[in-house]
């Protein structure tokens, strides 16, 4: 995966601005967009909503709908299965794509955009070779994120960060050194992947069973009982939480937070001066944990027609293709386009060019409609052995046991 030179401008082999319809004929409405990207980032978005309808003198307007990523994908499926209900775009990782294509939800899209565009990773919103969605951003990918108030310096291995943790919780009394969403089988498969394993074969069939499962299943483990350098519990908003007001100095998170975490609003223990990101630190083995990469996609639910298609196609296409948009979206959201090639300029956004580096150490989440049962299978399994009451082995095998049946069933 190659970025090139990201420096406030996008090689501009771009879409002619004519393309967007500069004069649309519209009699107006409202846009609905159900979105699972956070609310800092739904304020950018909607800004360069506005920057669009101004442009090109659309009356429509848009209400972005946030919602958490299980409940979206369920709401969507209720809606659908009603016949009714269903938003006009939906915005979020890919990984709910093949879902929503299986039950009928969304609208191929090669036919209605020029996907040579989006070369970076197009293939996680594609099914069956067709294409269910426009990336917005190239990342979703988590990565190491520490206080440097309290880190002077990201730790390169998990010894170091194991020793660095410790460090700062004795200097720091009633401060956490690290923590993670630890029961989030998302957050699991980069130490998977760190060991060598993946969710399918060579021949596209789910292993969950082998020995870099049991070698993941049982690090992590290590990690709470063994070194006792996480919390008994935590979830993502403990780790989120603690990480704003200061009290946690490292965690695992993805590049969707970042935007939050230079908000001393929102981040007071944070900002610009106080956060930063660094690649997963290396394993024993000399691997680093490689987090799932893909991006956030706006997708088009079915039944979308008329000028309110056109209006979708024309605002995602500019918002995603125009130089001036890319631009102001990527450092609005501090994430990566996912267009032509970009440079990272360290000088001119540090942190951008950071999420780049840990971005460059991921792999590809693919968007088959099974992985779904990946998920469903960890995650009890990922518990279990957090709660220390199931065996790393088990865990794999009875994950792969509850895979297949999920598959065949």
């Amino acid at each position: 995966m190659k970025y090139g030179k990201f420096v406030l401008a996008v090689v501009a082999v771009l879409l002619a601005v004519g393309s967007f319809g500069l004069t649309l004929a519209q009699d107006g409405g409202t846009l609905v967009m159900w979105s699972q990207d956070g609310d800092v980032n739904d304020a950018v978005l909607a800004e360069q909503f506005k920057v669009w309808a101004e442009t090109t003198g659309s009356a429509f307007t848009l209400e972005i709908v946030n919602k958490e990523t299980e409940v979206l994908r369920n709401d969507l499926q209720t809606a659908g299965l009603a016949g009714s209900g269903l938003p006009d775009m939906v915005l979020g990782p890919n990984d709910a794509i093949g879902v929503f294509v299986d039950s009928g939800l969304l609208l191929p899209l090669d036919d209605l955009f020029d996907m040579s565009m989006y070369p970076i990773n197009l293939g996680a919103a594609q099914v069956a070779g067709a294409t269910y969605g426009v990336p917005t951003n190239a990342g979703n990918h988590l990565m190491l994120m520490y206080n440097k108030s309290l880190v002077e310096k990201a730790p390169d291995t998990w010894e170091e960060l194991i020793a660095t943790a410790k460090s700062v919780e004795e200097a720091n009394p009633g401060v956490r050194g690290f923590a993670y969403n630890l029961n989030e089988p998302f957050w699991f498969l980069p130490f998977v992947h760190g060991f060598g394993g993946g969710t399918y074969d060579a021949d596209g069939n789910m292993v969950l069973d082998s020995q870099a499962w049991i070698d993941a299943y049982q690090f992590v483990q290590d990690l709470k009982f063994k070194e006792q350098v996480v919390p008994s519990e935590c979830d993502y908003a403990c780790a989120d939480g603690l990480f704003k007001e200061g009290s946690v100095a490292m965690i695992i998170n993805g590049d969707w937070a970042i935007n939050d975490y230079k908000n001393l609003e929102t981040s007071p223990a944070l900002g610009p001066d106080n956060l930063g990101l660094a690649p997963w630190p290396k394993l024993p083995n000399g691997e680093r944990p490689k987090p799932f990469t893909a991006g956030k996609f706006i997708s088009i639910p079915v039944g979308v027609e008329g000028e309110k298609l056109d209006a979708v196609i024309s605002f995602v296409t500019w918002l995603t293709t125009d130089p001036e948009a890319v631009t102001a979206y990527a450092l609005g959201t501090s994430r990566l386009p996912a267009i032509a090639e970009v440079t990272v300029d360290p000088a001119a956004d540090p942190l951008l060019a950071a999420s780049n580096e840990a971005l460059l150490t991921g792999v590809g989440m693919p968007a088959d409609p099974t992985l779904r049962c990946m998920w469903d299978s960890v995650r009890p399994q990922l518990e279990g052995v957090m709660s220390n009451n199931v065996t790393p082995a088990d865990a794999a095998m009875e994950a792969q046991i509850s895979a297949e049946e999920c598959i065949e069933g």
